[in-house]
């Protein structure tokens, strides 16, 4: 206790500190006695010590048979682990296939009706999508002969 700072002397000779040091110590023991007591020996000390009475030394494994048996263990779970990355490649490069597909798939879409059909497409699509406002010529931001820029398609360019 010379190593410590005074403050802390101090602290750890206290009367309280002191009682409850010795009070919890005795509790924690007769709580941990009674969990021994009630579940570990009847649970666990009891059957193996009943196990290992039973078998006979020759029937025990030996050094090399666990270290064959851990050795067999790390391959399988070297195999599991190789198999799992197997799957995952393949299913990432199926969705991987999927997604690119779409983009050269919308990409070819564009090129083939072109950038203005393509967005009238897409605009009109969205515009059913919101009650057809805007690509039917009703109460929308613009309907078909509405202003100079409107005249043309039937829908107002921004």
């Amino acid at each position: 206790m010379d190593m410590l700072p005074e403050n802390l002397q101090t602290l750890l000779t206290n009367p309280t500190i002191t009682y409850l040091k010795s009070h919890t110590q005795e509790t924690l023991t007769t709580h941990l006695s009674g969990i021994r007591e009630t579940y570990i020996q009847p649970y666990i000390i009891a059957p193996l010590s009943s196990l290992l009475a039973s078998t006979s030394t020759s029937a025990m494994p030996d050094l090399m048979q666990l270290l064959i048996l851990a050795l067999v263990l790390f391959i399988s779970l070297k195999v599991l682990d190789y198999a799992r990355r197997v799957i995952m490649f393949w299913v990432m490069l199926a969705f991987r296939l999927v997604f690119w597909g779409s983009v050269l798939g919308l990409g070819f879409y564009v090129y083939r009706v072109g950038v203005e059909n393509a967005g009238e497409g897409f605009g009109a699509r969205a515009a059913a999508g919101n009650g057809g406002a805007g690509s039917r010529g009703g109460s929308g931001w613009g309907g078909a002969g509405t202003g100079a820029r409107g005249a043309k398609k039937g829908y107002n360019r921004w």
